[in-house]
């Protein structure tokens, strides 16, 4: 008896350690998507991983918002964020995701891990060694982008709710 209840406990404390992951990788990806999504670059800086602070948010602030038309970023914002799934590993995790602005929808991944015991996106960036930009603000980044492995073992289904961002979307013209 004294194993039954000893067991029980144990599959509750799993759980429960699983269910508190998801909240904090969904907080943590919410807050960056939100941020990235709506032009707020500083704003992502919490949520990012270390390499991601250092050299992908500074190369976005820097190099792309100020060659970005201002009128494209006004035509996509608000952009609202909808998590539709999270594979949780042991160290690291992917959230899938739609990004909906008033001109499109798309989606994506993101990849988070874990640094310094704390769930974070990581968006590694080997800097371009040339960008090209069009008069229509439009640019190729000539980058490789660091190829990283998870260690994502299963898919973990965001089927009963889904996080979804709070910013309003506009309706669509």
């Amino acid at each position: 008896m004294k194993r039954i209840a000893f067991y029980a406990a144990s599959l509750i404390l799993l759980f429960s350690a699983c269910s508190n992951d998801e909240k904090k990788i969904t907080d943590a990806a919410m807050g960056y998507l939100n941020a990235t999504a709506n032009y707020r670059i500083d704003d992502a800086f919490p949520f990012a991983s270390k390499e991601t602070r250092e050299n992908t948010l500074p190369f976005i602030k820097e190099k792309l918002l100020p060659i970005t038309d201002t009128a494209s970023i006004h035509a996509n914002t608000p952009a609202t964020i909808e998590i539709t799934e999270i594979r949780i590993g042991i160290d690291s995790a992917e959230v899938d995701y739609i990004k909906n602005t008033p001109l499109n929808t798309s989606e994506n991944t993101v990849l988070l891990i874990k640094e310094e015991g704390k769930w974070v996106v990581d968006i590694p960036l080997a800097l371009p060694e040339t960008i090209t930009v069009s008069p229509n603000g439009a640019y190729t980044d000539t980058s490789v982008v660091a190829n990283r492995k998870s260690d994502i073992i299963g898919a973990k289904r965001k089927s009963d709710t889904t996080a979804k961002s709070d910013t309003p979307a506009q309706p669509r013209k």
